[in-house]
C-alpha cells in the first residue's frame, strides 16, 4: 500500500494523478486500457485533473483507453443519481467535444435492459485500473458494510438490492471481481471520511465491516488522503 497525502486539494490531486499516469504507461502494450470509475464527490478533483491532462495524453495511448464503471445506479441515465450522468458532465462531455474521446471508449450500464449485470460484464470482462471513492460507512461501489452482496461469488457485476443508501437498487463489480484488478486508487477525502479513514487502517477492523480493505489484497494499492497528519 502506497499513501499519498495532502491537505492541498490541487497539489492531492496532481500527486495522485502523477500515480495514475505511471500505472496508466504500465499498461501501454495492451490493445485497451480499462480504467474503472466511480461516482460521489471524493474523485471530483481527480476527474478535473484527468479531464485538463487529457489533450497531452500520446494520441495512441489516449485512443487506447475504455472508461467503465464500477457500479451504477439503476435509475435512467440522464437521472440525478445516475453515475453516468456525473461523469459525463465532469468528464465525459468536455473531451467528446473537443473530439479527444468517442463514444465508443465510453461503457455505460444498460440500466434499461432486464439483465444488465450479464450484458455489462461481456462488455466489460476486466479491469486494469480502478479508481474508488469510499463512503463514510466504508463502502466501495456498491459494496457495503456487512451487505449480502459481499458474499455474492460471482466473478463480475452483480446486482445490488436494498442498497442503505437511495436508490435501493444498483450494479456493482462483486468482491472476486475487486481482487482482479492489478491496480487500484483508493480516495479519503473531507472530514466526513475520517472515521472510514481510521477502520480502513485498523487492522483490528474485518474487510465485511468496511468494505474498502479488501482493496488491499489488490497488486497495487494507491491511497489518496487530505486527512493524514
Amino acid at each position: 500500500m502506497k499513501i499519498i497525502s495532502s491537505h492541498e486539494k490541487e497539489k492531492l490531486a496532481s500527486l495522485a494523478f502523477t500515480s495514475f499516469l505511471e500505472q496508466l504507461h504500465s499498461f501501454r502494450n495492451q490493445r485497451h486500457l480499462i480504467i474503472g470509475l466511480s461516482g460521489g464527490t471524493s474523485l471530483l478533483a481527480f476527474y478535473e485533473a484527468l479531464r485538463n491532462f487529457f489533450p497531452f495524453l500520446e494520441p495512441e495511448l489516449r485512443k487506447k483507453i475504455r472508461f467503465v464503471f464500477l457500479d451504477e445506479r439503476l435509475v435512467p441515465l440522464d437521472h440525478p443519481d445516475s453515475n453516468y450522468r456525473l461523469l459525463s458532465g465532469i468528464l465525459f462531455a468536455p473531451l467528446l467535444e473537443k473530439k479527444l474521446l468517442s463514444e465508443e471508449q465510453i461503457f455505460a450500464v444498460r440500466t434499461d435492459i432486464t439483465d444488465p449485470v450479464m450484458e455489462y460484464f461481456s462488455r466489460v470482462p476486466h479491469i486494469d485500473i480502478g479508481l474508488f471513492g469510499v463512503g463514510p460507512d466504508g463502502h466501495i461501489a456498491s459494496l457495503f458494510p456487512n451487505h449480502p452482496g459481499l458474499q455474492d461469488k460471482n466473478n463480475g457485476y452483480i446486482m445490488v438490492h436494498d442498497s442503505p443508501k437511495p436508490p435501493s437498487d444498483r450494479i456493482s463489480i462483486s468482491i472476486p471481481y475487486v481482487r482482479k484488478i492489478c491496480s487500484v486508487f483508493v480516495f479519503f477525502i473531507g472530514e466526513g471520511k475520517r472515521e472510514a479513514y481510521e477502520r480502513f487502517l485498523d487492522t483490528s477492523i474485518r474487510e465485511e465491516q468496511c468494505p474498502a480493505k479488501y482493496l488491499l489484497g489488490c497488486e497495487d494499492c494507491v491511497v489518496v488522503t487530505d486527512l493524514e497528519g
